[in-house]
């Protein structure tokens, strides 16, 4: 079908249960001529593994984040040119597509390889797929680099160089031990008077889960200075929804204090060995960082009630 729409003209239809559409053209004649090539570049394709491939996006649409929903879109977009006129992909379809990105990044590679495994796992759980190529393919060795630990004094500088609001938000960040997406996201109806809920995912494409974070002094403080302004307590003026990505704040910030630049995951990293520097035990960081694995809430409800509450007074030496 082609159909004229906010004044371009574009193709619509619908080919073995999958959908192909474009627009942008000058003229109903332009589209036309592109729905024939479209029709014509279609025949020999396997729609087996079109149909997977679309079926995996539009899972990942409604249960993953943007930015995965994203790297998977850009993937996919790879391999279709490669595999979807292919009958059988096999491992060494996989291997040859992988090797050539391992070539400048091994850890790009390993990531490609994850979300293919993902793919392929969607297939089969959903018995839109026969097997699994990658079921035996090892990822490829990297380098772990040393994460970097800013000292306390880099993130007193940093924070004495911050806005108000923007100061507010780092420290909620660090006495929290908080991922920043969940920071973002926080809530007003998730501040209790003990305790804050953070709601975050552990890895880009799995659930999200609610950890208990209990408060210390400073925390409880900076959070009654915050204005209430509507659902969340940190707005983004310029858009008045929550924070999306901040990256470039941070790193302006260490700039302007004259530190070497660190991101908002190093200030977990700190976080979290000030706590061990302090004897905290282990299984209270994991807690705190939200690395354990619960199963209810009650269970992050018990630990409030726990030694957790005096692990995080042991972070009020950031201020």
């Amino acid at each position: 079908m082609v159909y004229r729409h906010h004044g371009k003209w574009m193709y619509d239809f619908w080919k073995t249960g999958v959908r192909h559409r474009k627009g942008g053209f000058k003229s109903k004649q332009d589209a036309a001529v592109a729905e024939v090539m479209a029709r014509k570049n279609l025949k020999g394709m396997n729609t087996d593994f079109i149909g997977l491939c679309e079926s995996r996006l539009k899972e990942l649409d409604t249960r993953s984040t943007p930015k995965w929903f994203k790297e998977n879109k850009l993937l996919i977009t790879k391999i279709l040119p490669l595999w979807g006129k292919k009958k059988d992909i096999t491992r060494e379809d996989v291997e040859s597509f992988l090797n050539v990105t391992a070539r400048t990044s091994h850890t790009n590679a390993n990531a490609q390889l994850k979300m293919l495994k993902a793919l392929f796992r969607h297939g089969l759980e959903r018995d839109k797929w026969n097997a699994d190529p990658t079921a035996k393919i090892k990822k490829f060795p990297v380098a772990r680099s040393r994460k970097y630990i800013p000292p306390l004094e880099d993130i007193k500088a940093v924070l004495e160089k911050a806005k108000p609001m923007d100061k507010l938000y780092l420290l909620v960040l660090a006495h929290s031990m908080g991922r920043v997406s969940a920071i973002n996201q926080l809530r007003w109806d998730d501040v209790r008077e003990n305790h804050i809920s953070l709601h975050t995912r552990k890895a880009r494409n799995s659930d999200i889960k609610e950890i208990i974070i209990p408060m210390n002094e400073i925390l409880r403080e900076t959070i009654k200075q915050i204005p209430v302004t509507g659902e969340y307590l940190f707005i983004n003026p310029r858009t008045a929804k929550p924070y999306v990505y901040r990256k470039k704040f941070l790193k302006t910030l260490c700039r302007n204090a004259k530190v070497k630049p660190f991101t908002f995951h190093c200030i977990r990293h700190f976080t979290a060995s000030l706590l061990d520097s302090k004897g905290v035990p282990l299984t209270d960081i994991q807690k705190l960082l939200g690395h354990e694995r619960a199963t209810t809430t009650d269970i992050y409800l018990q630990s409030l009630r726990g030694s957790t509450n005096k692990a995080v007074k042991k972070l009020e030496e950031i201020k």
